[in-house]
């Protein structure tokens, strides 16, 4: 098996959260359970849910290779009779979680709500929404800053693009260099925020139209992200050095081992 094949199955194995219909189903059922939950214990107080995050573009990695991996949930209140801070909301999700999931982990991780189960995390995020009636009846979200200051958010909003070439291309390829991206940030201590780089990921993949294969991409994408950071640059150095050239033969050996410096696990 080549390079490119092994980053492939890689990308389509090992770092796919549900590797299955049956594995997503069982999160699928945990997620509508949540939002029953939830519904239950506030009531009116929730006007409806969002789902949004890399879980519904299915680049989300297991926690095996990224500990931080959750599925992020917009619970959107109902905010006709008045707007709280945001941290009352936060007080009524952690509530009605502590006494749904009394053997779970919960707790408040600013600006969110953790909820940690077996198998997967969740953060809750508090929200509310408003509607624009001119000039095309526009719906705009907001949640919490940093700050504890509500601010505009438009959920999804890469979720288009990234449909649109894996479409263009057909070979799931833009997700599985995503992925590959993400156990690279994740085993590197995060050096990048997990949403900007895959939204710095998609902005540049209309660049890499010509490039055939996952792992010329992946090679490319990476010095774009990172080229700067040692420890890639180093990496990326050899693992182009012995590429070959029209004097050189390639070493795929070689190439392999620097290739493990950047994806732990990939074998």
């Amino acid at each position: 098996m080549n390079i490119n094949s092994k980053l492939v199955q890689f990308a389509t194995g090992d770092l796919v959260l549900s590797k299955n219909e049956i594995e997503r189903n069982k999160i699928e059922t945990s997620l509508s359970i949540l939002e029953g939950k939830l519904k239950n214990g506030l009531g009116n107080n929730i006007l409806e849910f969002k789902r949004f995050g890399s879980f519904t573009r299915n680049t989300i990695l297991p926690r095996k290779y990224d500990q931080n991996s959750d599925i992020d949930l917009m619970v959107i209140m109902n905010t006709e009779q008045n707007i709280y801070k945001p941290e009352t909301y936060r007080t009524w999700i952690k509530n009605v979680i502590d006494k749904s999931y009394p053997n779970s982990i919960s707790s408040k991780d600013f600006p969110v709500v953790k909820l940690e189960l077996n198998y997967i995390m969740f953060d809750l995020v508090p929200a509310y929404k408003v509607i624009q009636n001119w000039p095309f009846n526009q719906v705009q979200y907001f949640i919490p800053d940093k700050t504890n200051i509500w601010q505009s958010t438009v959920p999804n909003d890469i979720n288009e693009n990234l449909r649109k070439y894996n479409q263009t291309t057909g070979d799931n390829s833009l997700r599985n260099v995503i992925r590959l991206c993400k156990h690279w940030n994740a085993s590197s201590g995060y050096p990048l925020e997990s949403y900007l780089m895959e939204k710095k990921i998609i902005d540049y993949w209309n660049w890499l139209t010509s490039i055939n294969t996952t792992y010329a991409k992946f090679l490319e994408v990476m010095n774009f992200i990172a080229g700067d950071k040692p420890g890639v640059k180093q990496a990326l150095y050899y693992i182009n050095n012995y590429r070959g050239d029209f004097l050189n033969r390639p070493d795929v050996e070689k190439q392999f081992f620097w290739l493990q410096k950047l994806l732990p696990g990939l074998n």
